[in-house]
């Protein structure tokens, strides 16, 4: 009996030591206590072939759901579920939404954040602003201003949504795809895809994801969307 008895405390000291550990393990953030967060589109129009005008919002809001999605510590609203919803409440997006209209929004969804904002693009260059709106207080908690080349709209993008990252004291992404210049004949087919797709018309928003492709073969955002369309994802 007394052989054992080395073994007997070794595993009494085991067990007090995983109890201890336990004890002190942070807890794991479950979806319920990340940050939800919709993107309204944008307004903004830019001039597309034959002189007619594309929704710049639009494109601009669909890329920023892409990239808030691929950020840990926090949850966005995908463009199908926030259409649906616009949809039932019988709502439209057209022209600037004031301040008011984006909260009852916010709320109807369940979310706690509502990003929003405007694109300007005169003669190749891209003015952008951004506002964050804390649903439960109607408080702007972000404005964020930027300006580049419209070839530029990803690196945008991608800035933005840092600032409003930092503006949440999330973690920054550890890894991210490349930035690059994205020329503006595959921006104006990708906003018609999405403008397509959201007017329900499958067909063609396939149609314009692909010729997105075909101006500009790495564009992550008609990648997703043409894997979504098709049932890859």
């Amino acid at each position: 009996m007394k052989e054992h008895a080395p073994m007997k405390r070794a595993l009494v000291l085991m067990a007090v030591l995983w109890t201890v550990l336990a004890s002190v393990r942070p807890p794991i953030a479950t979806a319920q206590d990340l940050p939800r967060v919709a993107v309204l589109d944008f307004t903004g129009f830019m001039m597309g072939d034959g002189n007619a005008a594309v929704s710049l919002g639009k494109a601009i809001a669909a890329m920023l759901v892409t990239e808030f999605s691929g950020r840990d510590g926090i949850q966005v609203v995908e463009r199908a579920q926030l259409n649906e919803m616009l949809r039932e409440q019988d709502l439209a997006l057209s022209g600037r939404l004031d301040e008011s209209s984006a909260v009852e929004i916010g709320r109807l969804l369940g979310v706690q954040y509502v990003v929003t904002g405007q694109a300007t693009d005169i003669v190749g260059n891209l003015r952008m602003d951004i506002r964050a709106i804390d649903v439960e207080t109607s408080e702007i908690v972000a404005v964020l201003k930027m300006s580049d080349r419209t070839t530029e709209l990803l690196s945008v993008v991608v800035s933005l949504a840092d600032e409003f990252g930092a503006q949440l004291n999330l973690v920054p992404p550890s890894r991210r795809a490349a930035v690059e210049s994205i020329p503006v004949p595959a921006t104006i087919a990708f906003s018609r895809a999405v403008d397509l797709e959201d007017r329900g018309d499958t067909a063609r928003a396939i149609e314009f994801y692909e010729r997105t492709l075909e101006l500009h073969p790495s564009h992550r955002d008609a990648r997703l969307a043409l894997e979504r369309l098709r049932g890859e994802t």
